[in-house]
Parts: structure tokens; sequence; C-alpha cells
């Protein structure tokens, strides 16, 4: 949401210079393991490149993650991008079949290209075992005797002393000897001896994007410049409904003590796209239609935007009864992190945000002493900003004194009434509301465009629950699930504590998705160590600023 100062999303989209629409993007994806189990959770950082220039792309700031077994799509995720990087996590079902699988990854651009190859550079093979069932993917399992030794990843960095990293007592220590900064991915895992497949380094990455040649763009798809564009139609409707129903604005909204509102026309197809930013983890949306008739039973149905395409399948995973004892292993680590592990345990990364209201908010908490047994009194006896006016049907219309201009005065057209951050259009419901629920009274006395439709002020009702306890919505309100971008974590050496006293760990012992290295420095980074014995593998994989992959790698053992 942004005042009337401010360029509105969905216009700063549709007048993108067309060298932005027509940046060709891939996107590189790293794990904290190429290894799983089913039910583990899938660490990943994402670089997403201009593919010509070799640089990190400005343009996209959303990618989808699709996860791929034998015809079919059996996980998806969404990762914000701000210039180019980004980081998420996906957990992998616990039904999931023994098998190898496919990691897509694609932003709006790639949806724009003509024949794009969902198979090529930026896809990854992943093994997943799942050791509490004897299920298997269809066709991609293949039974040997013999031990099975990893396969050589076949790296081809041609600069391997640009990054460094060695390991000093329990400390890593990731030295970049380069003239440009860095941003890695950095794992520490338990190298188990699993046997994973061999996957494209981020060399080879770069190497195959300088190679991709010219492409075609579909330039009627906007590109997702602010973040995700939530798209969906109208349904339930008939041809003769339809002319009620275009020029009508459509919002969804998020049940919140802060707003997250969007608004979108109804086009003469029933479409609507509601242009956001970056909307971070899985929430609740209620979607409703401003204004239209109750008898009309037609609501707002959110589209799918992962593609789903039909992926070709991998070589498949070898199994062995060598591999049984380190699995069991697995299984075990897997268990206990999703039974003890907490969040707490993870940083959380920045998030790119964007502003909601602005800066002017004036607030009114309804403590003991302002407590009054209807909406009316407390307009009259607590809040001067706002009134009610009774109209001719006898409803109330609710307005706020404005501060837009040099002299205040009272709003005359439609002020935006919100109940824990959702629309209410029919005010005579504020003013039925019970004030004994609500804690406290935002107000935001200016003019407000949320997409192209404009409110002379905004009013949030915030309760004490934040769910709109006691409120009902009319017959044409939808509530539905929406998956939004992964929350950004990095995972820092999490500890489980044993009855005897000595911390136990998960397979990944350290995982930063998003670590920015400044050139000719060295960043330290403290690991604890688990109490068993074993190797354990260090993987850094990034780019410079000016688009050099950088990788190094490292061991050790723990005695």
């Amino acid at each position: 949401m942004r005042k009337t100062t401010s360029i509105l999303a969905a216009l700063l989209l549709l007048v993108l210079p067309a060298s932005a629409q027509r940046v060709v993007e891939r996107t590189y994806v790293a794990t904290d393991r190429d290894v799983y189990v089913a039910g583990d959770l899938l660490w990943y950082s994402a670089f997403c490149l201009d593919a010509e220039k070799g640089t990190l792309s400005p343009v996209s700031c959303v990618a989808y993650v699709e996860l791929h077994g034998t015809g079919a799509m059996v996980a998806s995720g969404k990762v914000a991008l701000d210039h180019g990087r980004g980081a998420g996590r996906l957990a992998l079902p616990a039904t999931l079949p023994t098998g190898n699988y496919r990691l897509v990854v694609y932003t709006t651009q790639n949806k724009a290209e003509k024949g794009y190859d969902y198979t090529g550079i930026a896809s990854k093979t992943l093994s997943i075992f799942n050791v509490l069932s004897n299920e298997r993917l269809e066709g991609g399992v293949e039974i040997v005797s013999e031990d099975i030794t990893p396969a050589s990843p076949g790296r081809t960095n041609d600069t391997p002393a640009s990054l460094d990293i060695k390991w000093q007592d329990s400390v890593l220590v990731v030295t970049n000897h380069g003239d440009r900064a860095a941003t890695l991915s950095l794992s520490v895992y338990h190298d188990d001896g699993i046997s994973a497949t061999g996957n494209p380094s981020i060399s080879d990455f770069v190497a195959g994007c300088r190679g991709i040649g010219p492409v075609r763009l579909d330039d009627k798809v906007i590109p997702e410049y602010e973040g995700e564009i939530i798209r969906g139609h109208i349904t339930g409707f008939s041809e003769e409904m339809m002319p009620k129903l275009v020029g009508k604005f459509a919002f969804i909204s998020t049940p919140s003590d802060k707003s997250d509102v969007y608004a979108s026309i109804i086009d003469q197809a029933g479409r609507v796209a509601f242009y956001t930013g970056n909307i971070y983890g899985n929430k609740e949306y209620i979607c409703e239609i401003e204004g239209i008739d109750p008898s009309l039973n037609c609501f707002i149905t959110l589209d799918s935007p992962f593609t789903g395409e039909n992926v070709a399948p991998v070589a498949p995973l070898k199994l062995s009864p060598s591999q049984r004892e380190a699995l069991l292993a697995r299984s075990v680590a897997m268990q206990l992190e999703r039974k003890f592990t907490a969040d707490t345990l993870f940083d959380l990364l920045p998030l790119r945000t964007a502003g909601l209201f602005g800066e002017t908010e004036i607030v009114y908490p309804l403590d003991d002493y302002t407590r009054f047994t209807t909406m009316e009194e407390v307009f009259i006896e607590f809040i001067p900003e706002i009134r009610a006016r009774r109209r001719s049907d006898g409803s109330r219309d609710i307005q706020i004194r404005l501060v837009n201009g040099t002299e205040p005065a009272f709003s005359r057209s439609p002020t935006l009434m919100l109940l824990d951050g959702v629309p209410v259009f029919d005010q005579q419901k504020i003013m039925d509301y019970d004030p004994l629920l609500v804690e406290s009274i935002h107000i935001y006395p200016q003019t407000y465009y949320i997409g192209n439709r404009s409110f002379e002020g905004i009013v949030n009702f915030v309760t004490y629950k934040h769910t709109l306890p006691g409120f009902k919505f009319g017959g044409n309100v939808r509530v539905v699930d929406f998956q939004g971008v992964s929350v950004p974590m990095a995972a820092t050496g999490a500890a489980l504590e044993r009855e005897d006293g000595y911390p136990d760990y998960r397979q990944t012992l350290y995982w930063h998705p998003v670590l920015e290295v400044e050139p000719g420095t060295a960043v330290r980074i403290p690991v604890k160590l688990p109490d068993y014995k074993g190797r354990f593998s260090v993987v850094a994989e990034g780019l410079s600023t000016d688009g050099k992959p950088l990788e190094a790698h490292t061991s050790f053992v723990t005695k």
C-alpha cells in the first residue's frame, strides 16, 4: 500500500523498460546436501543471473522451486530474490518414495521464454531415501550388490585460489582473496559415505549460461519486479452476470495486527491480478469483491503460479545393502530434528519488505478508561478524528479527518475500514462491532492507493486476537490457503541435548545461504561439533560481484 505521492506497483510494472523485460535469467540453487531422507528439511540458496552479462540479475524478485519425481511434482516452494540472491527451505514429505528427484527453479522471465528447458542447467538431481517404507519411485531405483563410492562432482573452477576455507580449532575461516566482494552459500554436513549423484557446480552453471544463445521472450509477460503477482479469476458467474462484475474491485487480505491487503480490477474475462511485494510464509487470505450484489453467487479463486511441467526423468538411484547403517542414522537424526529442534535455533536473515501506510499514524489504545459499549460512543467520546453520519436508509457512513492539505477536513469519498487488516466494505458492520473486542484503533489520515483503488483515509480496528473474532463475512467471501515465499534462515549449529548431557546434532551442522565476504578479508565462523566420530565436509559456492564463480571445499574428522 502506498500514498498518492508514490508510484503504484501495478503502473510501475506496466511501464518497465524494454531492456528489463528482455533479460534472460537462469537460477542456480545450492543445497546444504545432495542426499536426504524423506521428512528432511532441504535448505537452499538461490543465485539468479542475467545470463547474457553473467552477473546477478536485478529484475525478478521471486523464483519458484519445484521437486519432481517420476511424472509428477511432489513439493514446491517460492524464494524471494533481492538483486539476484535469495534463500529458503523446503520440507520434504515423509511419504516420498526412495529414488532420485529433480529440483527445478525458474522465474517469470523463464515462463516467458519460448521453449524454456526446465531440465537444463537450472535444475539439480537430489537423492532421497525413505527409511520408513519400502516404496520406491517408479523406474527410479536400481538395486546393486557392491559398495557404492560417492560420485565425483567434476569441479571445473579455474580460479581455486580466489576463495579459501580452513578449519582451525572448531572455527571455519572463509577467505576471499579476490578484488571483488563475494556472496556465498556455506554448508557443513556429515559425510557418511552415502553416494550422491554428481551435479554441475556453479562454475559449470556459469559456463552453461554463456552458451545459451538468442532467446525469444513473450513481451506480454510482466516481470515480477516488485514481488509475486498473484493471479486469479472469478468463478460461479454466468455470461449474463459478467457486466455486473467488470470494473469492480477485488481484494485479498490476511488477518494480522498490520495490514497486508491488495486490490485488482476485474477485467472483461473475469480475471484479476494483485501486484504485491513478496509475502513471507504461509497464510490464510480472505478474498472478497467490493460492492458486489449478495445475491450473486460468485467468488475469487487464486491460480497456482507453478508450471507443473513434465520434466525429464533423472538417472536411477543406486541402492546397496552397504548403505543400511548410514541411512538408519540419518533417519534418527531427521526424527530428532522434527521433534526437538525449534526455530529459535535458526537465525532469521534480512527480509525485503514494503511499507504499509507510511509514516503518519494516529493510535488510540482502548484501555480500561476508554471502554464504551458501542462503537459510536467510542467515536464521540474518545476519537475526534472519526465521525459517523447517518444515511437516508438509517445506516452510518464513517468519515475521518484528513491532513492532505493545509487545513484538516473530513473525508467526502469512502474511507477504508479494516478489521485486523481485512477490508470491511459494509461500514454498518463496523458500527455494530463490539468495541470490547478491540485492542486499539489505528488512523491513517491521508489519501491512499491500494493497487489503483483510492481511499480517503484508512481506519484499522485491531482486536486482541488479531483474527476478526465474532465477525461474519458475506456469502461471496472465501478464505484460502496461500503459500508465500520461504522465510530465509541460517541454521547455525542447532543442538539437541541428550540425557547424558552431551550434545548431538543433525546431519547439517551449519548452513548459511547468503554469506557476504568483502574482498581481501576473512570471516571466522564458530561451528559446534557433535560428540560422535565421523567425517564432515565443508562446501562453499558463490559469485563475485563481477560474475566470477567461486568454490572451495574441505573436510575434517572428529575423534
